[in-house]
């Protein structure tokens, strides 16, 4: 039984050194329209969801289906951030958002600068691209860095 805690310990410690120090990563289903919790923390800096606004209609995405399969939308990703810390932080952001067969159709990026004390902040990233991809993408991968400023 020790050994087994001792080689858990060991193992714990090993990917706690293999993780860089504020850089986070989650994948999950595209939030269609909604809110999904991030809760990414550092040294009082915290990116704690991400919004996704003007998702395509039902409407859009059949019209699309129909007549128009290039048709474009734009999609933001507002990420609700949070600086409780005594001294500015950057946050860097990215989005990439995966077709069916796991290749990513779009990315982006956006960084920025949080002012200690700024409690209701977001950092928006946009997305212009095919409806369809959008509207049939399985999953999203966010990515982030924390740097103190």
């Amino acid at each position: 039984m020790k050994v087994t805690a001792c080689l858990l310990l060991f193992f714990g410690s090993l990917a706690a050194l293999a993780a860089p120090e504020g850089k986070f990563e989650k994948s999950m289903s595209v939030p269609h329209g909604g809110d999904a919790k991030i809760g990414w923390k550092r040294e009082g800096c915290s990116v704690l969801g991400v919004t996704v606004r003007n998702f395509p209609s039902r409407e859009d995405i059949d019209t699309a289906r129909r007549e128009k399969p290039d048709d474009k939308s734009w999609v933001w990703w507002d990420f609700h951030v949070e600086n409780r810390g005594s001294a500015k932080c950057k946050i860097q952001l990215w989005v990439d958002i995966y077709d069916k067969g796991g290749r990513v159709v779009k990315s982006s990026d956006k960084s920025d600068t949080v002012d200690a004390g700024k409690l209701d902040d977001n950092i928006r990233i946009s997305t212009r691209m095919r409806t369809l991809d959008i509207a049939d993408s399985p999953k999203v991968s966010l990515r982030g860095e924390i740097a103190p400023r």
